[in-house]
């Protein structure tokens, strides 16, 4: 009966590895993001110590042998969770600047953390914070994703305001009073409202970019 299916137009067999490979390749990544992805709300709730092999496990409705196939080790689990965490970041910087790719103050709210959504975030990076302070492996993500921030700045200050000579310095600045701010929103939220994390950034593009410089 099998033989049947072997029709003339069917893609030489040597291929079909391949396919299946690829096809194997994305199942893969797709689990181990999903596994994640579960990191990323335990972290949010309860703190990267709560993130458990077991714990995750549970929530994802995987047994401890299925997570541990696709992570060996917890801190390889951790970093595929930091990622994430950038993924989701990125995306919502992206879906912010869907209406004007030049909007530079949208952009930085974006990446404040000025929502509930963005607030998770947050909290999670925080936590990641102290593993950057010990794990040589989580300072180099970091540092690689405080790079592609200040880069990213640094492009919407180029598109909205044209070539300057303190781009890179500015770019620095909002990214550091982006991080400063949204890191007292996590330990502190009573202290910083939408309508006021949108006035000081706002003020402080204005001032950098916008008042002409002192005669």
């Amino acid at each position: 009966m099998t033989a049947s299916l072997n029709f003339a137009v069917r893609p030489p067999m040597l291929g079909q590895p391949v396919r299946s490979a690829r096809m194997s390749l994305l199942d893969h990544d797709e689990r181990r993001r999903r596994i994640a992805g579960v990191a990323v709300d335990i972290i949010a709730r309860e703190g990267i110590q709560a993130a458990t092999i077991r714990r995750i496990a549970a929530e994802v409705g995987f047994s401890t042998t299925v997570v541990t196939h696709y992570f060996a080790e917890k801190q390889e689990l951790l970093r595929w969770t930091y990622r994430v965490l950038t993924e989701e970041g990125g995306a919502r910087l992206e879906q912010a600047l869907s209406a004007d790719p030049t909007d530079l103050l949208a952009a930085l709210l974006a990446m404040s953390a000025i929502d509930a959504a963005n607030i998770r975030l947050w909290r999670v990076f925080v936590a990641f914070c102290d593993e950057a302070a010990r794990d040589p492996v989580f300072a180099g993500e970091q540092r690689l994703h405080t790079d592609r921030a200040i880069a990213r700045i640094a492009e919407l200050i180029r598109a909205r305001y044209g070539e300057r000579d303190d781009i890179d310095a500015v770019s620095r600045l909002l990214n550091g009073l982006v991080q400063g701010i949204s890191i007292q929103v996590v330990v502190d939220p009573a202290r910083w409202s939408p309508d006021q994390i949108r006035s000081v950034l706002d003020a402080q593009v204005r001032m950098l970019l916008e008042t002409p410089p002192a005669p």
